[in-house]
Protein backbone atom coordinates (compact mmCIF):
# COMPACT_ATOMS: atom_id res chain seq x y z
CA UNK A 1 0.00 0.00 0.00
CA UNK A 2 1.90 3.32 -0.78
CA UNK A 3 0.35 6.34 -0.06
CA UNK A 4 2.07 10.36 -0.51
CA UNK A 5 1.03 12.95 1.84
CA UNK A 6 -2.76 12.98 1.78
CA UNK A 7 -5.57 15.11 2.45
CA UNK A 8 -8.14 13.01 1.92
CA UNK A 9 -9.64 9.93 0.81
CA UNK A 10 -13.68 8.42 0.98
CA UNK A 11 -12.52 5.27 -1.26
CA UNK A 12 -8.81 3.83 -1.07
CA UNK A 13 -9.69 0.20 -1.70
CA UNK A 14 -11.67 0.71 -4.85
CA UNK A 15 -10.31 1.37 -8.41
CA UNK A 16 -13.71 1.42 -10.13
CA UNK A 17 -15.27 4.67 -8.70
CA UNK A 18 -14.74 8.16 -10.53
CA UNK A 19 -16.01 11.56 -9.89
CA UNK A 20 -16.01 13.50 -12.78
CA UNK A 21 -15.19 16.88 -10.71
CA UNK A 22 -12.26 16.18 -8.76
CA UNK A 23 -12.56 17.60 -4.94
CA UNK A 24 -11.31 16.62 -1.54
CA UNK A 25 -14.16 14.79 -0.63
CA UNK A 26 -14.13 12.92 -3.60
CA UNK A 27 -13.06 9.39 -4.64
CA UNK A 28 -9.29 10.19 -5.22
CA UNK A 29 -6.40 10.30 -3.83
CA UNK A 30 -4.61 14.05 -2.97
CA UNK A 31 -0.65 14.68 -3.30
CA UNK A 32 1.21 17.05 -1.80
CA UNK A 33 3.98 18.87 -3.05
CA UNK A 34 5.22 21.58 -5.72
CA UNK A 35 3.01 19.41 -8.39
CA UNK A 36 -0.18 19.29 -6.15
CA UNK A 37 -2.52 16.77 -8.31
CA UNK A 38 -5.42 14.22 -7.69
CA UNK A 39 -5.12 10.47 -8.29
CA UNK A 40 -8.31 10.20 -9.08
CA UNK A 41 -9.66 6.03 -9.54
CA UNK A 42 -11.52 5.22 -12.90
CA UNK A 43 -14.00 2.89 -14.24
CA UNK A 44 -12.35 -0.64 -14.50
CA UNK A 45 -8.75 -2.19 -14.83
CA UNK A 46 -8.17 -4.12 -18.05
CA UNK A 47 -7.95 -7.71 -17.24
CA UNK A 48 -5.03 -8.71 -19.86
CA UNK A 49 -2.05 -10.86 -20.14
CA UNK A 50 0.14 -8.27 -20.76
CA UNK A 51 2.16 -7.09 -17.87
CA UNK A 52 1.02 -3.16 -18.68
CA UNK A 53 -2.34 -2.66 -19.63
CA UNK A 54 -2.90 -1.41 -22.79
CA UNK A 55 -4.00 2.39 -22.74
CA UNK A 56 -2.09 3.06 -19.57
CA UNK A 57 0.06 6.03 -19.32
CA UNK A 58 3.85 6.69 -18.32
CA UNK A 59 3.92 8.69 -15.15
CA UNK A 60 7.86 10.61 -15.99
CA UNK A 61 7.63 12.69 -12.93
CA UNK A 62 9.11 11.78 -10.21
CA UNK A 63 6.46 11.16 -6.62
CA UNK A 64 7.53 10.51 -3.54
CA UNK A 65 5.44 7.74 -1.73
CA UNK A 66 5.26 6.08 1.61
CA UNK A 67 4.50 2.21 1.69
CA UNK A 68 1.96 0.87 4.00
CA UNK A 69 1.73 -2.78 2.79
CA UNK A 70 2.78 -4.84 0.02
CA UNK A 71 2.27 -8.83 0.01
CA UNK A 72 4.57 -11.69 -1.33
CA UNK A 73 5.48 -11.75 -4.70
CA UNK A 74 3.35 -14.27 -6.73
CA UNK A 75 2.93 -16.27 -10.38
CA UNK A 76 0.41 -14.31 -12.08
CA UNK A 77 0.76 -16.12 -15.40
CA UNK A 78 3.32 -18.76 -17.21
CA UNK A 79 4.70 -17.72 -20.72
CA UNK A 80 7.03 -19.21 -23.08
CA UNK A 81 10.28 -17.49 -21.36
CA UNK A 82 9.23 -18.88 -18.02
CA UNK A 83 6.80 -17.80 -15.24
CA UNK A 84 5.86 -13.96 -14.92
CA UNK A 85 5.95 -12.81 -11.28
CA UNK A 86 4.41 -9.62 -9.38
CA UNK A 87 3.36 -8.82 -5.80
CA UNK A 88 0.42 -6.43 -5.04
CA UNK A 89 1.12 -2.95 -2.56
CA UNK A 90 -2.06 -1.85 -1.17
CA UNK A 91 -3.94 0.51 -0.07
CA UNK A 92 -3.68 3.09 -2.80
CA UNK A 93 -3.12 0.32 -5.08
CA UNK A 94 0.09 -0.40 -7.05
CA UNK A 95 1.19 -3.43 -9.15
CA UNK A 96 4.76 -4.54 -9.33
CA UNK A 97 5.87 -6.19 -11.91
CA UNK A 98 9.45 -6.53 -11.22
CA UNK A 99 10.33 -8.49 -7.61
CA UNK A 100 13.52 -7.19 -7.63
CA UNK A 101 11.60 -4.35 -5.87
CA UNK A 102 9.96 -6.21 -3.19
CA UNK A 103 13.04 -5.01 -0.66
CA UNK A 104 12.09 -1.34 -1.14
CA UNK A 105 8.41 -2.24 -0.42
CA UNK A 106 8.53 -2.57 3.26
CA UNK A 107 6.05 -1.25 5.65
CA UNK A 108 6.62 2.89 6.31
CA UNK A 109 9.22 2.55 4.17
CA UNK A 110 9.45 6.11 1.96
CA UNK A 111 10.71 5.67 -1.44
CA UNK A 112 10.83 8.00 -4.79
CA UNK A 113 8.96 6.38 -8.09
CA UNK A 114 8.96 7.67 -11.59
CA UNK A 115 8.78 6.14 -15.24
CA UNK A 116 5.56 4.41 -13.65
CA UNK A 117 2.00 3.69 -15.86
CA UNK A 118 -1.17 4.76 -14.32
CA UNK A 119 -3.98 3.30 -15.48
CA UNK A 120 -7.62 3.00 -14.49
CA UNK A 121 -6.11 4.21 -10.86
CA UNK A 122 -3.53 1.81 -10.56
CA UNK A 123 -0.19 2.76 -10.44
CA UNK A 124 2.14 -0.42 -12.21
CA UNK A 125 5.30 -0.74 -11.79
CA UNK A 126 7.88 -2.83 -13.89
CA UNK A 127 11.58 -2.90 -15.06
CA UNK A 128 11.78 0.28 -16.89
CA UNK A 129 10.33 2.65 -13.76
CA UNK A 130 12.70 3.79 -11.17
CA UNK A 131 11.94 3.24 -7.88
CA UNK A 132 14.75 5.12 -5.17
CA UNK A 133 14.95 5.05 -1.38
CA UNK A 134 14.05 8.74 -0.30
CA UNK A 135 16.46 10.45 1.91
CA UNK A 136 16.31 12.07 5.20
CA UNK A 137 15.17 15.32 4.05
CA UNK A 138 12.58 13.45 1.78
CA UNK A 139 10.81 11.86 4.25
CA UNK A 140 6.61 12.68 4.40
CA UNK A 141 4.19 11.89 7.64
CA UNK A 142 0.89 9.70 7.00
CA UNK A 143 -1.45 10.30 9.75
CA UNK A 144 -2.80 7.36 11.90
CA UNK A 145 -6.28 8.55 10.91
CA UNK A 146 -6.40 8.10 7.50
CA UNK A 147 -4.17 4.43 7.50
CA UNK A 148 -7.07 3.45 9.36
CA UNK A 149 -9.36 4.87 7.00
CA UNK A 150 -7.13 3.31 3.96
CA UNK A 151 -7.74 -0.06 5.69
CA UNK A 152 -10.77 0.09 5.95
CA UNK A 153 -12.93 -2.76 3.77
CA UNK A 154 -15.16 -1.93 1.44
CA UNK A 155 -18.95 -2.22 2.09
CA UNK A 156 -20.58 -5.21 -0.29
CA UNK A 157 -23.48 -3.00 -0.10
CA UNK A 158 -22.07 -0.23 -1.76
CA UNK A 159 -20.65 -2.81 -4.78
CA UNK A 160 -23.84 -1.54 -6.88
CA UNK A 161 -22.58 1.44 -7.09
CA UNK A 162 -19.84 1.24 -8.88
CA UNK A 163 -20.98 -1.75 -11.35
CA UNK A 164 -19.70 -4.17 -13.50
CA UNK A 165 -16.29 -3.75 -14.32
CA UNK A 166 -15.34 -2.56 -10.81
CA UNK A 167 -12.01 -3.79 -9.19
CA UNK A 168 -12.66 -5.04 -5.46
CA UNK A 169 -9.84 -5.10 -3.05
CA UNK A 170 -10.63 -5.58 0.52
CA UNK A 171 -10.64 -7.60 3.69
CA UNK A 172 -13.51 -10.62 4.13
CA UNK A 173 -15.21 -13.00 6.28
CA UNK A 174 -15.96 -16.28 4.21
CA UNK A 175 -19.22 -17.81 5.23
CA UNK A 176 -19.54 -20.28 2.47
CA UNK A 177 -17.47 -22.54 -0.12
CA UNK A 178 -18.97 -24.94 -2.59
CA UNK A 179 -16.35 -26.60 -5.55
CA UNK A 180 -17.74 -27.07 -8.86
CA UNK A 181 -15.99 -29.11 -11.38
CA UNK A 182 -14.87 -25.75 -12.86
CA UNK A 183 -14.78 -23.39 -10.29
CA UNK A 184 -15.22 -22.71 -7.01
CA UNK A 185 -17.86 -20.50 -5.21
CA UNK A 186 -16.79 -18.64 -2.15
CA UNK A 187 -19.84 -16.50 -0.44
CA UNK A 188 -18.00 -14.19 1.75
CA UNK A 189 -19.40 -11.32 3.78
CA UNK A 190 -18.46 -8.29 5.04
CA UNK A 191 -18.60 -6.37 8.78
CA UNK A 192 -22.16 -5.50 8.35
CA UNK A 193 -23.07 -9.17 7.56
CA UNK A 194 -23.94 -8.17 3.70
CA UNK A 195 -22.28 -10.89 1.12
CA UNK A 196 -21.53 -12.02 -2.34
CA UNK A 197 -20.11 -14.72 -4.33
CA UNK A 198 -16.85 -14.87 -5.77
CA UNK A 199 -15.80 -17.32 -8.35
CA UNK A 200 -12.21 -18.92 -8.22
CA UNK A 201 -10.45 -20.55 -10.84
CA UNK A 202 -7.24 -21.93 -11.78
CA UNK A 203 -4.75 -21.20 -8.47
CA UNK A 204 -8.33 -20.02 -6.88
CA UNK A 205 -9.59 -23.03 -7.25
CA UNK A 206 -10.75 -24.91 -3.82
CA UNK A 207 -8.16 -23.01 -1.89
CA UNK A 208 -7.28 -24.84 1.90
CA UNK A 209 -10.16 -22.77 3.94
CA UNK A 210 -13.14 -22.81 6.39
CA UNK A 211 -16.21 -21.08 7.33
CA UNK A 212 -14.92 -18.44 9.47
CA UNK A 213 -11.33 -17.69 7.76
CA UNK A 214 -10.71 -14.10 6.55
CA UNK A 215 -9.57 -13.54 3.20
CA UNK A 216 -8.02 -10.40 1.60
CA UNK A 217 -8.43 -10.16 -2.32
CA UNK A 218 -6.15 -8.38 -4.41
CA UNK A 219 -7.69 -7.23 -7.99
CA UNK A 220 -11.14 -9.02 -8.14
CA UNK A 221 -13.54 -7.66 -10.72
CA UNK A 222 -17.16 -6.95 -10.28
CA UNK A 223 -19.41 -8.80 -13.37
CA UNK A 224 -22.93 -9.51 -13.59
CA UNK A 225 -23.64 -13.22 -13.92
CA UNK A 226 -26.99 -14.38 -13.76
CA UNK A 227 -28.25 -10.96 -13.28
CA UNK A 228 -25.82 -10.97 -9.71
CA UNK A 229 -23.18 -9.12 -9.10
CA UNK A 230 -20.15 -11.51 -8.82
CA UNK A 231 -15.97 -10.88 -8.04
CA UNK A 232 -14.73 -12.98 -10.38
CA UNK A 233 -10.85 -13.46 -10.59
CA UNK A 234 -8.06 -12.52 -13.41
CA UNK A 235 -4.40 -12.91 -14.27
CA UNK A 236 -3.62 -10.64 -11.49
CA UNK A 237 -5.66 -11.27 -8.99
CA UNK A 238 -4.87 -12.64 -5.42
CA UNK A 239 -6.04 -13.82 -2.32
CA UNK A 240 -4.12 -13.47 0.61
CA UNK A 241 -5.49 -15.99 3.45
CA UNK A 242 -4.90 -13.67 7.03
CA UNK A 243 -4.81 -16.49 8.62
CA UNK A 244 -0.94 -17.08 9.11
CA UNK A 245 0.36 -20.51 10.17
CA UNK A 246 3.65 -18.51 11.61
CA UNK A 247 3.49 -15.92 14.38
CA UNK A 248 3.93 -12.35 13.06
CA UNK A 249 7.12 -10.72 13.36
CA UNK A 250 7.68 -7.06 14.21
CA UNK A 251 10.80 -5.21 14.89
CA UNK A 252 11.66 -1.91 16.77
CA UNK A 253 9.63 0.20 18.57
CA UNK A 254 6.16 0.90 18.19
CA UNK A 255 4.06 3.55 20.07
CA UNK A 256 0.93 3.40 18.15
CA UNK A 257 -1.18 1.10 20.31
CA UNK A 258 -2.56 -2.12 18.26
CA UNK A 259 -6.03 -3.65 19.99
CA UNK A 260 -5.45 -7.79 20.35
CA UNK A 261 -7.04 -10.91 22.21
CA UNK A 262 -5.40 -12.83 24.51
CA UNK A 263 -4.96 -16.73 23.85
CA UNK A 264 -3.34 -18.21 26.01
CA UNK A 265 -0.49 -17.22 29.03
CA UNK A 266 1.82 -19.19 31.19
CA UNK A 267 2.57 -18.08 34.71
CA UNK A 268 5.03 -15.36 35.84
CA UNK A 269 8.51 -17.01 36.14
CA UNK A 270 12.24 -16.24 37.58
CA UNK A 271 14.36 -15.72 34.25
CA UNK A 272 17.44 -14.61 36.14
CA UNK A 273 17.64 -15.95 39.45
CA UNK A 274 20.92 -13.64 40.42
CA UNK A 275 19.08 -10.20 39.90
CA UNK A 276 15.14 -12.36 40.77
CA UNK A 277 14.27 -11.13 37.26
CA UNK A 278 10.74 -12.38 36.47
CA UNK A 279 8.30 -12.05 32.98
CA UNK A 280 5.57 -14.13 31.40
CA UNK A 281 4.74 -15.02 27.78
CA UNK A 282 1.28 -14.43 26.24
CA UNK A 283 -0.33 -15.43 22.88
CA UNK A 284 -2.33 -12.78 21.39
CA UNK A 285 -4.18 -12.26 18.14
CA UNK A 286 -6.52 -10.21 15.89
CA UNK A 287 -8.29 -11.23 14.07
CA UNK A 288 -6.66 -11.71 11.22
CA UNK A 289 -2.70 -12.28 12.34
CA UNK A 290 -1.26 -13.93 16.14
CA UNK A 291 1.64 -12.59 18.08
CA UNK A 292 3.81 -14.05 20.82
CA UNK A 293 4.42 -11.66 23.39
CA UNK A 294 7.11 -11.41 26.21
CA UNK A 295 5.89 -9.42 29.08
CA UNK A 296 8.33 -8.39 31.84
CA UNK A 297 6.33 -6.32 34.20
CA UNK A 298 4.16 -9.38 36.19
CA UNK A 299 1.87 -6.76 37.30
CA UNK A 300 0.22 -6.99 33.86
CA UNK A 301 -0.81 -10.90 34.86
CA UNK A 302 -4.06 -9.20 35.45
CA UNK A 303 -4.61 -7.92 31.88
CA UNK A 304 -3.66 -11.00 30.73
CA UNK A 305 -6.82 -13.20 30.83
CA UNK A 306 -7.75 -15.22 28.11
CA UNK A 307 -10.45 -14.03 26.01
CA UNK A 308 -10.05 -10.64 27.21
CA UNK A 309 -9.78 -7.76 24.38
CA UNK A 310 -7.04 -5.10 25.30
CA UNK A 311 -4.95 -2.74 23.64
CA UNK A 312 -0.88 -3.03 23.55
CA UNK A 313 1.53 0.51 22.81
CA UNK A 314 5.05 1.48 23.30
CA UNK A 315 6.14 -2.09 22.55
CA UNK A 316 9.30 -3.48 21.20
CA UNK A 317 9.29 -6.62 18.15
CA UNK A 318 12.53 -8.48 18.21
CA UNK A 319 13.05 -11.91 17.22
CA UNK A 320 9.61 -12.65 16.70
CA UNK A 321 8.33 -11.26 19.70
CA UNK A 322 6.51 -8.61 21.07
CA UNK A 323 8.44 -6.92 24.29
CA UNK A 324 6.23 -4.90 27.08
CA UNK A 325 8.42 -3.62 29.43
CA UNK A 326 5.67 -1.21 31.54
CA UNK A 327 2.57 -1.49 32.76
CA UNK A 328 1.30 2.04 30.88
CA UNK A 329 1.70 -0.03 27.80
CA UNK A 330 -0.99 -2.40 28.45
CA UNK A 331 -5.11 -0.63 28.64
CA UNK A 332 -7.91 -2.43 28.52
CA UNK A 333 -9.88 -1.71 25.13
CA UNK A 334 -13.18 -0.26 25.28
CA UNK A 335 -16.34 -2.08 26.73
CA UNK A 336 -17.99 -2.21 23.53
CA UNK A 337 -15.09 -3.73 21.56
CA UNK A 338 -15.55 -6.84 19.81
CA UNK A 339 -13.28 -8.95 18.07
CA UNK A 340 -14.00 -12.65 16.16
CA UNK A 341 -11.08 -15.07 16.50
CA UNK A 342 -11.56 -17.82 13.91
CA UNK A 343 -11.21 -21.48 15.17
CA UNK A 344 -8.81 -21.68 12.56
CA UNK A 345 -6.01 -19.22 13.81
CA UNK A 346 -6.65 -19.88 17.08
CA UNK A 347 -5.92 -23.53 16.51
CA UNK A 348 -2.54 -22.27 14.37
CA UNK A 349 -1.94 -19.21 17.09
CA UNK A 350 -2.15 -22.27 20.06
CA UNK A 351 -0.73 -25.27 18.00
CA UNK A 352 2.16 -27.41 18.24
CA UNK A 353 4.19 -27.86 15.29
CA UNK A 354 5.13 -30.76 13.54
CA UNK A 355 8.29 -31.89 14.18
CA UNK A 356 9.38 -32.78 10.50
CA UNK A 357 8.43 -29.07 9.76
CA UNK A 358 10.79 -27.82 12.48
CA UNK A 359 13.67 -29.60 9.97
CA UNK A 360 12.75 -26.96 7.14
CA UNK A 361 12.86 -24.13 9.74
CA UNK A 362 15.88 -21.89 9.78
CA UNK A 363 18.31 -22.03 13.03
CA UNK A 364 17.40 -19.17 15.09
CA UNK A 365 13.67 -20.27 15.32
CA UNK A 366 11.83 -19.87 18.64
CA UNK A 367 9.71 -23.03 19.38
CA UNK A 368 6.01 -23.23 21.38
CA UNK A 369 4.40 -26.50 21.55
CA UNK A 370 3.86 -29.62 23.61
CA UNK A 371 5.48 -33.03 23.39
CA UNK A 372 5.58 -36.16 24.56
CA UNK A 373 8.92 -37.23 26.08
CA UNK A 374 10.79 -40.37 25.23
CA UNK A 375 13.58 -40.62 27.21
CA UNK A 376 16.02 -38.21 29.45
CA UNK A 377 19.62 -38.61 29.46
CA UNK A 378 21.28 -36.26 32.31
CA UNK A 379 25.07 -35.20 31.33
CA UNK A 380 27.25 -32.84 33.36
CA UNK A 381 25.24 -29.60 33.83
CA UNK A 382 22.86 -30.17 30.75
CA UNK A 383 19.21 -32.75 30.42
CA UNK A 384 18.86 -34.09 26.91
CA UNK A 385 15.18 -35.15 26.60
CA UNK A 386 14.11 -37.02 23.71
CA UNK A 387 11.05 -35.98 22.55
CA UNK A 388 8.57 -37.43 19.04
CA UNK A 389 5.35 -36.86 17.38
CA UNK A 390 3.82 -38.89 14.52
CA UNK A 391 6.51 -37.02 11.89
CA UNK A 392 9.82 -37.66 13.99
CA UNK A 393 12.12 -37.52 16.76
CA UNK A 394 14.06 -34.55 18.02
CA UNK A 395 16.22 -33.73 21.07
CA UNK A 396 15.65 -31.17 23.76
CA UNK A 397 18.59 -29.40 25.48
CA UNK A 398 17.84 -27.87 29.21
CA UNK A 399 20.11 -25.84 31.37
CA UNK A 400 20.08 -23.91 34.46
CA UNK A 401 17.38 -22.97 36.25
CA UNK A 402 15.05 -25.58 33.88
CA UNK A 403 17.32 -28.66 35.05
CA UNK A 404 15.52 -28.52 38.97
CA UNK A 405 11.97 -29.11 37.04
CA UNK A 406 11.32 -33.25 37.06
CA UNK A 407 10.20 -34.23 34.23
CA UNK A 408 10.24 -38.06 32.83
CA UNK A 409 9.47 -40.21 29.72
CA UNK A 410 6.07 -40.35 29.40
CA UNK A 411 5.22 -37.26 30.66
CA UNK A 412 3.76 -34.45 27.83
CA UNK A 413 6.39 -31.55 27.93
CA UNK A 414 5.03 -27.45 26.84
CA UNK A 415 8.06 -26.00 25.77
CA UNK A 416 7.71 -22.04 24.89
CA UNK A 417 10.47 -19.77 23.58
CA UNK A 418 13.04 -22.83 23.13
CA UNK A 419 15.62 -22.57 20.23
CA UNK A 420 16.20 -24.04 17.43
CA UNK A 421 19.51 -25.27 16.42
CA UNK A 422 21.59 -28.33 15.62
CA UNK A 423 24.55 -30.11 16.33
CA UNK A 424 26.84 -32.07 14.07
CA UNK A 425 23.67 -33.77 12.38
CA UNK A 426 21.33 -33.93 15.29
CA UNK A 427 18.70 -31.11 15.63
CA UNK A 428 17.65 -30.01 18.76
CA UNK A 429 15.56 -27.24 20.73
CA UNK A 430 17.70 -25.58 23.47
CA UNK A 431 16.52 -23.30 26.07
CA UNK A 432 17.36 -19.72 26.63
CA UNK A 433 17.38 -17.02 28.86
CA UNK A 434 13.99 -16.43 28.79
CA UNK A 435 12.51 -20.14 28.11
CA UNK A 436 9.56 -21.34 29.99
CA UNK A 437 9.19 -25.38 30.20
CA UNK A 438 6.07 -27.05 31.91
CA UNK A 439 5.26 -30.48 32.35
CA UNK A 440 1.91 -31.81 32.18
CA UNK A 441 1.59 -35.59 34.34
CA UNK A 442 0.06 -38.40 31.82
CA UNK A 443 -3.02 -39.49 32.83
Amino acid sequence: AIVQTVRDLQYPFLNGFSSSTPSSHGSGIYVEGEDERLLEPEMVHDFKETSIARGAVLQKDAVTVMVLNAIDPFVYTPSEHGVKEMFHATYFHVKVFNINLKEKFTKKNVIIISNYFKFKGILEINEASSVFEAGPDQKIEVFNSLIRKASKPPQISDFHKYGPGAVIYGLFTLHKKKVNPKNTIYEIKDDDKNNIEVLGNGKWYNINCEEGDKFRLFCFQLKTIDKQLKLVCGDHSFIKGNLPKEPSKVEGHHRDPIQVMVLKVTEPFTYDLIDGKRMFHATVATETEFFRVKVFETALKNKFIPQKIIAISDYFGANGFLEIYGASCVSDANVNQTMVISNTLRRRANGTPKIKDLFSQIKGTYVNGEFVVTKKNERGDFIYYGIEDDTGKMEVVVYGRLTSINCEPGNKLRLVCFELTSREDTWQLKSVRHSYMQVKTKH
